[in-house]
């Protein structure tokens, strides 16, 4: 069955159904002003890039999953009657506010263009509290991020000495890469060999280890019209992925929206996802869904312009969840995550965050209380997926994924 369809009738289903499936739930409502804004990347130049079925290559293991106890759960067999666990993990994505193309790529390619710039002191400042203070909420919490980082911020902490990254690694959080590609590799990055983009993606990760002290960066987000970016980032010692958005329409097609994660079986243009939400098992990345969603605009919806848009998408968001978590399978790897940026869901300078905070309290951690949702960064995700596996070789994750579905629904 197509996956696109599964997820939506059991999305509309399970929402109808959420007060019997999900009790102990609290509506969630708040209402604030909408300080900041994020402003997405600007699109793409309008390209044709041929899809191409990936070669037929084996893999190298991931490696071996090591997990705390707190964390993300090692299942058992799809038939485990133990109770099915959400893992849950937010995400944060520092932009490339400032930023020029790789001299790898060329000399004296124009820069991006965008409100604000790293290199002025005061801005960086500005979001370093901001990264810190959602950090001490989120910790307060038990929860950690994974914040994905990218020069020139990576740049910057490590002319001025600042320690924020190698200070949220140390408080547990997992330091990853956020690649945007038109800031790093220009306009025609869709048009350059697989060689260039990796060796950019591994000049940006080796800004991340520097500024955060990190020796492994495992995951990353971007990239995401290049068709052969999943080629790039294994070569460039990438494994895992998400966030999977076009930025020329700020949608995610359904198809690549699930609470399973998978292998893709190779890139997409945009428009062409046949590969990318195919499972194959010698794949060298590890996809994660970011959850059940009704709505192909989950992620740009957060940047509403109207005084209740921080409210209106956490209600959304606590939606999302709520049908993701009744779906999860006992027996198998089920996630939920969402991202958030400096400077977002500020709200009222005088309670930051509150939103942000609000929606922990009120949806999180009662679910962590009863053991229905459990915190993870995205790496301890995939080494939950990777440990499936190992326990299942030669199972299709999406195909009982979607054998699940429809048992639960009585189809």
């Amino acid at each position: 069955m197509n996956r696109m369809k599964i997820f939506s009738t059991i999305l509309l289903a399970l929402t109808t159904a959420t007060s019997s499936a999900c009790t102990g739930l609290l509506p969630f409502t708040i209402s604030a002003p909408l300080q900041a804004q994020y402003t997405p990347a600007a699109p793409l130049a309008s390209q044709t890039p041929v899809i191409v079925k990936p070669t037929e290559t084996v893999s190298e293991p991931l490696p071996s999953a090591t997990l705390s106890t707190n964390t993300a759960a090692r299942p058992t067999g799809v038939a485990s009657q133990s109770p099915a666990i959400l893992l849950f993990g937010i995400g944060m994505h520092v932009e490339p506010f400032g930023a020029v193309p790789s001299k790898l790529v060329g000399e004296n390619l124009p820069g991006f263009v965008k409100k604000g710039n790293y290199h002025e002191r005061a801005f960086f400042e500005r979001h370093v509290r901001d990264i810190q203070t959602v950090a001490e909420i989120i910790e307060r919490h038990s929860g950690r991020m994974t914040v994905q980082a990218q020069t020139p911020f990576t740049q910057v902490a490590i002319e001025t000495g600042n320690s924020v990254l190698a200070d949220l690694a140390a408080s547990g959080n997992e330091i990853a890469l956020h690649f945007h590609e038109d800031a790093h590799l220009g306009k025609n990055s869709e048009r350059l060999p697989v060689r260039t983009w990796c060796a950019v993606m591994k000049e940006e990760i080796a800004t991340v280890r520097q500024a955060s002290g990190v020796a492994q960066i495992r995951y990353w987000s971007g990239g995401n019209l290049y068709p052969a970016v999943l080629d790039a980032a294994a070569c460039a010692g990438l494994d895992i992925n998400s966030d999977w958005k076009s930025p020329r329409t700020q949608t995610t097609p359904l198809e690549l929206t699930g609470i399973h994660p998978w292998r893709p079986s190779g890139g997409t243009d945009g428009i062409d996802t046949q590969w990318f939400s195919q499972h194959d098992p010698f794949g060298k990345i590890v996809y994660l869904p970011e959850g059940l969603y009704e709505r192909d605009d989950f992620a740009s919806m957060r940047r509403s312009q109207s005084p209740d848009g921080d409210p209106a998408y956490f209600d959304f968001l606590a939606q999302s969840l709520r049908a993701s978590l009744a779906a999860a399978q006992p027996g198998q790897v089920n996630v939920f995550h969402f991202t958030l940026h400096p400077a977002e869901f500020r709200g009222d300078p005088a309670h930051p965050y509150a939103t942000l905070e609000r929606f922990l309290s009120e949806v999180i951690d009662p679910l962590v209380a009863s053991g229905q949702v459990r915190w993870a960064t995205f790496s301890e995700m995939a080494d939950a997926y990777h440990a499936w596996e190992q326990a299942h070789p030669g199972l299709e994750p999406l195909a009982a994924a979607a054998s699940d579905q429809e048992l639960l629904l009585g189809q």
